[in-house]
C-alpha cells in the first residue's frame, strides 16, 4: 500500500468519525401554535361532549424487571403511569379553550356513551420527544381520528422565566384539537345531529336493555349504531334513566376534576423533571457522541502507527519511524481511554435520570376524592372504582323502577373505600 493511499484511507475514516460525533443539537424554540377558536355560537347539535380516557402508558412487556433496558430506553414506568394521567388533562384544557365543544371530561374506560371518545397511547415520551397514538370515534362508532402525533419541545418552557404555564409539547395537543374539529366539520348535515341521540340511547340501553334495545340498531355493513325510533315525549322510564345519567355525569365530572387537580399538584415537579432531564439527555448524548469519536480516532491512530511504512535505509530514519509509531500508538490508546471515560460520565447522567424518576413518584401519589359519602382513589384502579359506581347506579335504577336487571352490571374487583378524613 503506498503512502498516498494510506493517507486517504485514514483521512476518510477520520472525517467519518468526526461526523458521527457531531449529531446532537439543542432544539430551537418552536412557533407557538394556537387551536382554532370558535368565532360564533356553536349550534346545540354540533356542541358535542368529549370524553378523553386515560392514556395507555405504553410500557413494554417485561421492562419493569429489566433495569438495564429501562436505562437504555429511558422509559421509567412510574413516570409513564403519571404521564398517562397527566397528558389527557392537557388535551382536555386545549379542547375546552377553543369553545368548540360541550363538556370535555377525563373518563374511565367503561364510559362508552359520550358523543366523542378519545383514546391515546404513549409511544415515546422524554423531554426531547413526544409521540402519541390517538384514536377518536363518536357514539355511532364512526372513527374520526386514528393516527400518530409527534413533536419536539419548545425549549423556552425549559428556561427560567420563559413560557410560564405553557407545556413544552403544547403544539402536539393543538394539532389533535384541530384535527378533531376538522373531523366534526367534515360530517354531513344528516350525520352530525344523529350523534347525540345515539349516545343517550346507548346509555339508556345499558340500564334497561329490554326497554331501549329496540330503539337502536347496528348497521351490518358499516358497524355503526343508528336510531330506529325515539322514546315518546315524557316517557317515564327514559326520564328515570336520564336522571341517573345526570348522577353519572356528576361522578365523571368529579373524577375529571380530580385528574385536573392531580396535574396541578405535580405540574411544577414534572416541569422541573423535564427541564432537568432535557439537559441531562443533551449532556448524555453529547458524551456518547464524544465517546464514539474519541474511540474511533484512537483506533485510527493505533492503526496509523501499525501501518507507518518501514522503508528507511539509515539508522536515524529508523529511529524517527519508531518514535512516530510509538507516539501514534500511545496517542491512540490515550484516545480510546478518553472515550471510555466519556462513556462512564454518560452513565452517571443516566443514573441521575433514574434516581430523579424514582423521586418523582413520591409527588405522583393517587388522589382521593369524596363522592356521595364514598372515597374513590384516582389510581390505576379507577376503572374498577367506576365499575363499582355503575353497579350502584344500576341498584338505584332498580329501586326507582321496581324492574329487575336483564343483565348484571360490570363486575368490580376493588371495593370503594369507606369515608375517611379529608
Amino acid at each position: 500500500m503506498n503512502q498516498a493511499k494510506l493517507r486517504n484511507i485514514l483521512l476518510g475514516a477520520t472525517l467519518a468519525a468526526f461526523s458521527a460525533g457531531c449529531v446532537v443539537q439543542e432544539t430551537r424554540p418552536l412557533p407557538q401554535l394556537q387551536a382554532v377558536q370558535a368565532t360564533e355560537q356553536i349550534p346545540e347539535s354540533e356542541l358535542l361532549d368529549v370524553g378523553i380516557r386515560l392514556f395507555d402508558p405504553g410500557i413494554p412487556e417485561g421492562l419493569e424487571d429489566d433495569p438495564q433496558r429501562i436505562e437504555k430506553t429511558r422509559i421509567y414506568p412510574e413516570i409513564r403511569r403519571a404521564e398517562a394521567r397527566y397528558m389527557p388533562t392537557l388535551l382536555r384544557d386545549t379542547l375546552e379553550g377553543t369553545a368548540q365543544w360541550g363538556a370535555v371530561r377525563i373518563v374511565p374506560g367503561l364510559v362508552d356513551s359520550m358523543d366523542v371518545i378519545v383514546t391515546g397511547r404513549i409511544l415515546e415520551s422524554d423531554a426531547a420527544t413526544l409521540r402519541l397514538a390517538i384514536r377518536a370515534e363518536d357514539a355511532t362508532g364512526r372513527v374520526w381520528l386514528d393516527r400518530t402525533y409527534e413533536g419536539q419541545p419548545d425549549t423556552r418552557s425549559y428556561r427560567q422565566g420563559g413560557n410560564a404555564g405553557r407545556d413544552p409539547f403544547q403544539n402536539v395537543y393543538v394539532s389533535i384539537a384541530d384535527d378533531l374539529l376538522a373531523a366534526r366539520r367534515a360530517l354531513g348535515a344528516d350525520e352530525l345531529p344523529a350523534v347525540q341521540p345515539v349516545g343517550e340511547l346507548r346509555f339508556a340501553a345499558a340500564f334497561a336493555p329490554a326497554a331501549f334495545d329496540e330503539y337502536l340498531a347496528k348497521d351490518r355493513r358499516s358497524g355503526r349504531w343508528q336510531v330506529t325510533r325515539l322514546p315518546a315525549e315524557g316517557d317515564p322510564v327514559f326520564e328515570r334513566v336520564a336522571a341517573i345519567r345526570e348522577r353519572d355525569d356528576a361522578l365523571v365530572d368529579t373524577v375529571s376534576d380530580g385528574y385536573a387537580a392531580f396535574r396541578e399538584r405535580i405540574g411544577e415537579t414534572y416541569l422541573n423533571y423535564r427541564r432537568f432531564s432535557y439537559d441531562e439527555i443533551l449532556a448524555e448524548d453529547k458524551l456518547k457522541a464524544q465517546q464514539r469519536t474519541r474511540i474511533a480516532l484512537g483506533a485510527l491512530a493505533v492503526a496509523a502507527g501499525v501501518l507507518v511504512p518501514d522503508s528507511c535505509s539509515s539508522s536515524n530514519c529508523s529511529r524517527v519511524v519508531d518514535a512516530a509509531r510509538h507516539g501514534a500508538n500511545a496517542g491512540g490508546v490515550s484516545g480510546v481511554m478518553s472515550g471510555i471515560k466519556k462513556g462512564e460520565e454518560a452513565k452517571i447522567h443516566t443514573a441521575t435520570l433514574r434516581e430523579f424518576a424514582g423521586s418523582f413518584q413520591a409527588d405522583a401519589e393517587p388522589l382521593v376524592v369524596e363522592v356521595e359519602g364514598r372515597t374513590l382513589r384516582l389510581t390505576g384502579t379507577a376503572e374498577e372504582q367506576y365499575a363499582e359506581w355503575r353497579r350502584l347506579l344500576h341498584e338505584l335504577y332498580v329501586d326507582d323502577t321496581g324492574l329487575v336487571r336483564a343483565a348484571p352490571p360490570p363486575a368490580a374487583s376493588a371495593a370503594v373505600a369507606p369515608p375517611g378524613p379529608g
